[in-house]
C-alpha cells in the first residue's frame, strides 16, 4: 500500500501548509506590541539606524513618527558641530559625548536662526570618534533618548575621492 493513496495524509499535506501560515499571523496578532500614543512627560528610547553603525557622515535616529537625522561637522582638528535635524518640532535638547575615562556634563543645542527645525552645537573634543554620543531631545514635552558609538563621524568610501573632484 502506498503512502500516497491514503486520503488521510493528503489531506494533511494540503493543510498543515495553510494551517502553518494562520498560526504565523494569529501569533504575530497576539504577541506584537501595539503602538500607543506617546504620553506627555514620560520618556522614550530612540533606535538608531544602521547608517550609525558605520562611516556614513550621519545618524538617523527614530522612534514611530519621530526620525532626527544627527551630523557631526568638522571645523578644525578639535572641534567639531553637532546638527540635528527632526521631522518633528523639537522644543529642547541636550548631548554630550562620553568615553571610558570621562563623562562630560551634557551641552544645550540651540535652533538655528535660518530653519526653525535644525538644532546645532560645537563640541570641543579629541578622539569623539571612539567615543559614545548620548541625546536627549523635548518633543511634545516627552523625552526621547538614544545612545548610540559615534563611530559616523566622518564619510568614509570604498573608493577614491578624486572620482568626484572631476
Amino acid at each position: 500500500m502506498s503512502i500516497f493513496k491514503n486520503k488521510h495524509i493528503i489531506v494533511a499535506m494540503l493543510v498543515a501548509p495553510v494551517l502553518a501560515i494562520i498560526a504565523y499571523f494569529a501569533t504575530d496578532h497576539i504577541v506584537s506590541e501595539k503602538p500607543h500614543k506617546v504620553q506627555q512627560g514620560q520618556a522614550y528610547k530612540l533606535a538608531p539606524n544602521p547608517n550609525c553603525r558605520y562611516p556614513s557622515g550621519q545618524c538617523t535616529l527614530r522612534n514611530g513618527d519621530i526620525e532626527i537625522n544627527v551630523r557631526l561637522e568638522r571645523i578644525s582638528d578639535a572641534t567639531l558641530k553637532l546638527v540635528l535635524k527632526s521631522s518633528t518640532p523639537i522644543q529642547h535638547a541636550l548631548a554630550s559625548f562620553a568615553t571610558e575615562s570621562t563623562e562630560p556634563q551634557p551641552t544645550t543645542l540651540y535652533r538655528s536662526a535660518v530653519d526653525v527645525d535644525t538644532w546645532n552645537a560645537e563640541f570641543r573634543q579629541t578622539g569623539i570618534e571612539n567615543s559614545t554620543m548620548r541625546l536627549v531631545v523635548e518633543i511634545s514635552g516627552s523625552k526621547f533618548y538614544a545612545e548610540t558609538a559615534a563611530v559616523f563621524i566622518d564619510y568614509e568610501t570604498t573608493f577614491s575621492r578624486e572620482n568626484f573632484t572631476k
